[in-house]
């Protein structure tokens, strides 16, 4: 038995009539009789009644048509969802994202995402730049949204968002009330409180560069990995510290935010290791690329009572 005698006979069973069907189906009626009398033979049940009059199906026959019906439905609908896996448009795909990501850019994403493809399952970790770029390489996760750039030469990368560096002081701090946009160098004698450049090379290279642009090296007397973790060192007067724009969405009512004169910014990426990528990582890495270039993303709107001055 073959699917085409299942897709014939139901044609058949439906149009009570094999000259109809035989048009239906694009063939000749001849072949369509002897396709639907092998079927028979095959289960060794009669399945229609004909005569020079008409077509009549028989009680089994009704039963088998149900039982085509189902057949060839159940043999679409997997079909179809195959073919999906292999378009990247089902299946799973596992995400790295660091810092600032998770207030408002990864939200804004898979939020997105998923309701344009509900198909697809989403594995997020909230990882570091450099553990982000050990997943990629060991194939753990299959796209990372990270801090560049990114050294290894195995990772490929597109950027999505470039922000400026705000200043978190202490509210104590005697710079903390000041109205104008405050020079780094103001901080050059402070103690600091940064990441670890082993957590992520492109986010610490661009604060100490920064810091080298207002003619100082940062006193880093405490490090921490988290951003919050950050802000939380602030508010104990532990030092002073840069952040990303975005950073300001961390709501700590002992610290204060505030703009800075510098152009240095921090880039975000999405990055991928080519080697590795399933269908349906492709897909997605696609889809945001598309929306990267339509400039569609959402970007992080902080509100400016925020930030000071």
């Amino acid at each position: 038995m073959e699917l085409r005698h299942l897709r014939y006979y139901i044609v058949v069973a439906e149009q009570l009539h094999f000259g109809r069907a035989a048009k239906l189906l694009n063939i000749s009626q001849p072949p369509l009789s002897n396709q639907i009398k092998n079927l028979e033979e095959e289960i060794g049940v009669q399945l229609l009644i004909r005569n020079n009059k008409e077509v009549r199906i028989t009680p089994a026959g009704q039963h088998f048509l149900e039982a085509a019906r189902k057949c060839i439905a159940t043999l679409d609908k997997e079909i179809a969802f195959t073919q999906r896996i292999a378009q990247g448009k089902e299946g799973s795909i596992s995400i790295g994202f660091s810092g600032t990501m998770s207030f408002h850019l990864i939200p804004s994403i898979v939020k997105d995402f998923k309701r344009s493809h509900p198909g697809i399952d989403i594995h997020l970790q909230q990882l570091t730049t450099y553990n982000q770029v050990v997943g990629l390489i060991h194939g753990t996760i299959d796209v990372g949204f990270l801090v560049s750039p990114v050294s290894d030469k195995r990772i490929d990368n597109i950027t999505i968002l470039e922000e400026h560096f705000v200043a978190c002081l202490p509210k104590s701090h005697s710079l903390a009330t000041t109205s104008q946009v405050l020079d780094v160098g103001q901080l050059s004698n402070e103690n600091w409180v940064m990441t670890p450049r082993e957590a992520g090379h492109g986010y610490y290279d661009a604060i100490m560069a920064l810091c080298k642009e207002h003619g100082f090296k940062p006193n880093v007397i405490q490090t921490a990995q988290e951003q919050q973790t950050l802000v939380a060192l602030v508010a104990a007067e532990m030092g002073v510290t840069l952040l990303p724009h975005s950073a300001t969405y961390i709501k700590n009512d002992h610290v204060v935010y505030k703009a800075i004169n510098s152009d240095v910014k921090k880039i975000s990426s999405m990055a991928w290791n080519s080697n590795l990528l399933t269908d349906t990582a492709r897909f997605f890495i696609q889809y945001i690329e598309t929306k990267i270039h339509e400039g569609t993303i959402e970007k992080p709107t902080v509100p400016e009572s925020n930030l000071l001055p």
